[in-house]
């Protein structure tokens, strides 16, 4: 064969051996670049340099297996052992590459193992390294292989004058990327707007920035288009953002009531910081309300809708219990049809509805089936001595993730469960003493108000509930119903007491507990019985 072919396939054969060291090397690659995880930093650096070096020592280590084989092809070895530079220059070219790709190693690890972000990004580094490869390549032409490259790089620098002038569009967007990554406007992972455009950064690349929007759309940005749009990150410095809520309240109601109830829902939802702390204030007198703004702030600014609808649904139950009215504008038409509802409703007793309701709840709830029952276990309270006890009543809607009441606070009052779930957690210290769940029917609150002592466990609603509400006034009454009640509910108190001390202390001596049983009951006693001026 002649020479140009033999060059042919010396190239053919350099091609397939780089082909088949990146295929068998490829698994380590991926794992150069990792954050340290778990295990030791000696190991995490092994792995990454094995990772690094791996296909230039493929390269080599396939080269003598390919120069095994050509021994048993004497016409190919003799070609090769005439032009002994070619091999050499291979070889040469491998070891500057590995080289190039273990200093690059080094110094990402050693940020890595620092747990600090490299400063460099992907794109740029895979410039540099480029740039230092080809650098290799030149000099071992020029050292190894004694071609003069002065004209190669003059053909190179022409060649890539009319590359640019034909690829400017590909040019403009390598070059903005390169901007983009040395200044640092965003990083994969982070929430921005590219314009009118928000989202996820999925990734960014030589030539293209890919979005995934809210809705779940990939949406690929030119870097070109990029670099001139206006960039809104919202994950730098820090991802803590403000968000704003609007919302408008009666002139009947308090100023300082529905700012201490714009406060409280902000505070009830998980997603709001506790520092910066929540805002509220008045931003305008209207024709038909006060108009209030709650500010509050999160580091979910991507989910500020979801976080904004949490708010505003806490923000409709704090006002739901506190009495507080939303008003809205109402044209002629409107107030007309209002009028008209209002007279039709003028007909019904809705108050008597509302106590019958309240009557039917209790009746079947706890609090007279297992609570203030005598000591046969038969009901002290019938329909007829509660509906005494329903006006004093306050039927209070709970939504998900609010919190009733919480451990260690003062507590004047109980409630019934109408429907709804609740979740009850009793901590000791830093530990859960006890979890557990109540439904409909069940009872909670009632030793605070019967023994006067703090809460004993945090309850938040997990499904939507609705509580009635026993304060101060509806409890006296409650009590004076009958002259065995005081008494049966002293019992139970006590009784409950103890069970509580037990879970929470771990007492393993019954006399002691059953001791100090007896002792509290005479307490609970004299408390129920001063309640009602006895």
């Amino acid at each position: 064969m002649s020479d140009s072919t033999w060059i042919v396939v010396e190239v053919l054969a350099m091609l397939a051996v780089y082909g088949l060291a990146s295929v068998l090397t490829a698994r380590l690659r991926r794992g150069k670049r990792r954050e340290r995880g778990s295990g030791s930093a000696l190991l995490h650096l092994s792995r990454s340099l094995a990772g690094c070096a791996s296909r230039p020592v493929a390269v080599l280590l396939i080269t003598q297996a390919v120069l095994m084989l050509l021994d048993t092809m004497p016409e190919a070895a003799a070609w090769l052992r005439a032009r002994p530079s070619h091999l050499e220059a291979w070889r040469m070219f491998w070891l500057g590459v590995l080289a190039v790709e273990l200093i690059e190693g080094l110094a990402v690890q050693a940020y890595a193992l620092r747990r600090r972000v490299f400063p460099i990004p992907d794109l740029l580094l895979d410039i540099i390294r480029a740039l230092f490869v080809l650098a290799v390549g030149f000099a071992v032409m020029k050292l190894q292989m004694g071609i003069d490259i002065a004209p190669l790089l003059a053909s190179t620098a022409l060649l890539t004058a009319v590359v640019g002038f034909a690829l400017q569009g590909v040019l403009g967007n390598l070059l903005a990327g390169m901007s983009l990554h040395l200044v640092g406007s965003f990083r994969a992972g982070q929430w921005i707007s590219i314009g009118d455009l928000e989202g996820h950064v999925v990734g960014t690349n030589w030539r293209e920035t890919q979005v995934r929007t809210r809705a779940g759309h990939y949406i690929t940005v030119p870097n070109a288009k990029v670099a001139e749009a206006l960039i809104h990150n919202m994950e730098q410095p820090n991802p803590v953002r403000r968000h704003s809520v609007n919302v408008g309240a009666s002139y009947a109601d308090a100023p300082d009531e529905v700012l201490a109830a714009l406060l409280a829902a902000a505070r009830s939802v998980p997603d709001v910081r506790a520092n910066p702390a929540p805002a509220a204030m008045i931003t305008g007198f209207l024709d038909f309300g006060i108009n209030y703004r709650l500010d509050f702030w999160t580091t979910q600014f991507y989910k500020h809708s979801l976080i904004d609808g949490d708010v505003n649904r806490m923000i409709w139950y704090q006002f739901k219990r506190r009495g507080i009215e939303i008003p809205f504008p109402m044209s002629d038409k409107l107030l007309n049809d209002f009028m008209t509802v209002v007279n039709g409703q003028r007909r019904l007793e809705p108050e008597d509805r509302e106590l019958a309701a309240r009557l039917d709840d209790l009746l079947g709830s706890d609090l007279c089936t297992k609570l203030v029952v005598g000591d046969d276990g038969r009901p002290l309270l019938d329909r007829e001595a509660l509906a005494r006890v329903a006006p004093l009543l306050r039927r209070l809607p709970y939504t998900r993730g609010e919190t009733v009441f919480v451990q260690g606070e003062a507590g004047e009052t109980f409630h019934v469960v109408v429907r709804g779930r609740l979740a009850v957690r009793v901590a000791k210290d830093a530990d859960v003493a006890a979890e557990f769940e109540l439904g409909p029917g069940a009872v909670v609150g009632e030793m605070s108000l019967m023994t006067g002592a703090p809460r004993s466990a945090t309850v938040t609603v997990t499904e939507s509930a609705e509580l009635l509400e026993f304060g101060p006034a509806a409890f006296r009454a409650m009590l004076a119903l009958r002259d065995e009640i005081p008494e049966a509910l002293a019992t139970l108190a006590a009784e409950r007491a103890a069970r509580n001390r037990a879970t929470l202390d771990r007492l393993s001596q019954e006399h002691e507990a059953a001791a100090d049983a007896v002792v509290e009951r005479h307490g609970i006693l004299s408390r129920l019985l001063a309640m009602i001026g006895r």
